[in-house]
């Protein structure tokens, strides 16, 4: 018995449960991107990766699954890792060539530097029956080179160097010296020389022509005109105006004096010597002027000639509050007073460092206690010995143990001595000034080797060098006052920058114009 609303459940297919209009069929496709499949993928590899341990920590779990997968894992790198270790083996090139007699000769025929010191080498002609050989080589009809003029030479020995004559050699030295003493002549000048066509194979060339410098203000030239050769002085124009250069000092003397055109050997001077009197860092501020005079020569070729600093001064508040002015034959500064400019008293009589200083000690030589009475400074032999200060030789020779021995005396009541020279190199009575070379280290007299024995006495009794430190002052007086402050007066009046005026051209150096050709032409030089 079927009871009402008792009916099997509906079986209905996807067809059928789609209303679709009578005679239609379309089917509808379920379609999955590829980026969501890529995507699913990706997560689900991504959580294997994570959950899977490369590398596990081999000290913790030891003997367990995971600790034995690292081990292998280590192994397995540790091989891979020797299996692309780089080898030992030689590189292999190519085979050497093989080089036989024809291949030597074919490479000497193509190298240069064998010709240089007369090699047969490099590639010729044969000759054939249309060459005669010359009896001799054919020599240039004039002969330009440079000769220079060393240190110790004479001026005929240089010109017999180059290839004068003897006799016209020394027949023009004569020439020379009669414009100029040949000793004034300063070592390394250039010497324009041109050599003429020779009379015979064995006789020198004559000369043509010679020109040099002599002084910065004569250019000498030798001629030939005829049968004789004709001295030439050509005078050159100087101007002589001193350079005198002021400004600011700034943050640096230097940079700020270099600025406005002070030579840089006219700078370092003036620091020297202000540096003497002032504190550089303390006493002279950025707000100071600076103001020195040099000594300045100008040519009218152009050359400039820079000389020795003659003024020198700090100014402040547009008065000076140091000023000081070389004078005399020995160049000293003094300040406006005529008083000198302080001067440290002593300088090392040789650069060496001590060995053994003023006391007791057990004599080297004589192998027993002694009073030593100096100072030994280390110093090979043959390094200059200076003097301490200003002073009078009172000894010089041969002096006992002390070898060849110098003293000196100087102001004060103080005197030094130095023993043991190899030579000296002033006498009796001979001046001497601060720093002047007075000999050479030796090892004269009671000596175990070269060293400088070097004594101090004040008053004739020997006291310790190391404890004396002292400085000088001259002090100008008479008529040696009033010629001071005359000068002075004279380098006051020059104008700042003066000297660096255009110079007016001399009308005796107007020459033809000179090709380029000409000027550039390459002379020989002589050693």
């Amino acid at each position: 018995m079927r009871l009402e609303g008792d009916y099997p459940p509906a079986q209905l297919t996807l067809d059928q449960a789609i209303d679709e209009p009578t005679g239609s069929s379309r089917r509808i496709a379920r379609v999955t991107p590829l980026s969501d499949r890529y995507g699913e993928w990706h997560a689900r590899t991504s959580a294997r990766l994570a959950a899977f341990d490369f590398a596990p920590d081999l000290g913790r779990d030891i003997g367990s699954r995971q600790w034995l997968r690292g081990v292998a894992t280590l192994i397995g790198l540790s091989a891979v890792a020797l299996a692309a270790w780089p080898g030992f083996s030689p590189v292999e090139a190519a085979p050497a060539m093989r080089i036989d007699d024809s291949v030597r000769d074919e490479f000497r025929s193509q190298m240069i530097m064998p010709l240089a010191l007369g090699a047969d080498s490099g590639r010729r002609m044969g000759s054939t029956v249309a060459v005669s050989e010359l009896e001799r080589a054919p020599e240039r009809p004039r002969l330009d080179l440079v000769a220079t003029l060393t240190q110790g030479d004479g001026f005929d020995r240089m010109l017999r160097r180059a290839g004068v004559g003897e006799d016209e050699a020394r027949a023009i030295a004569g020439m020379v010296g009669s414009a100029i003493d040949l000793d004034d002549i300063e070592p390394g000048t250039q010497v324009d020389i041109t050599l003429g066509r020779r009379a015979a194979a064995d006789t020198p060339r004559p000369l043509d022509a010679l020109s040099f410098r002599a002084r910065f203000d004569l250019q000498l030239a030798v001629e030939r005109k005829g049968d004789r050769l004709v001295l030439d002085p050509r005078p050159i124009m100087v101007d002589s105006t001193p350079l005198r250069v002021r400004g600011t000092v700034g943050p640096s003397l230097y940079r700020s004096a270099r600025a406005v055109g002070a030579p840089p050997s006219a700078v370092q001077e003036f620091l020297r010597t202000i540096g003497r009197e002032l504190d550089m860092s303390r006493e002279v501020s950025a707000g100071d002027e600076f103001d020195m005079i040099v000594d300045y020569r100008r040519a009218a070729t152009g050359e400039v000639e820079v000389g020795d600093l003659l003024y020198a001064a700090i100014i402040r508040d547009g008065r000076p509050k140091k000023q000081l002015m070389r004078f005399g034959r020995e160049g000293r500064f003094y300040d406006a007073a005529g008083e000198g400019a302080m001067r440290e008293g002593l300088v090392s009589p040789v650069p060496g460092s001590i060995s053994s200083r003023f006391g007791m000690r057990r004599h080297p030589v004589l192998g027993y206690r002694r009073m030593h009475s100096g100072v030994d400074f280390r110093g090979r032999s043959g390094t200059p010995i200076y003097a301490a200060t200003d002073g009078t030789v009172t000894f010089s020779g041969r002096n006992g143990g002390y070898g060849n021995f110098v003293r000196l005396r100087h102001a004060g009541g103080l005197g030094t001595g130095y023993a043991h020279m190899s030579r000296i190199a002033v006498r009796n009575g001979q001046s001497v000034r601060r720093g002047q070379v007075i000999g050479y280290v030796g090892s004269t007299g009671l000596s175990t080797g070269p060293h400088l024995h070097y004594e101090m006495y004040r008053n004739g009794r020997k006291i310790d060098p190391l404890s004396v430190r002292y400085v000088t002052r001259a002090q100008l007086s008479g008529q040696q006052l009033a010629n001071f402050r005359e000068q002075l007066v004279r380098l006051q009046r020059v104008e700042a920058g003066a000297a660096l005026a255009d110079l007016a051209p001399d009308p005796s150096l107007t020459d033809a114009p000179q090709r380029e050709i000409d000027r550039l032409e390459n002379r020989r030089k002589v050693n």
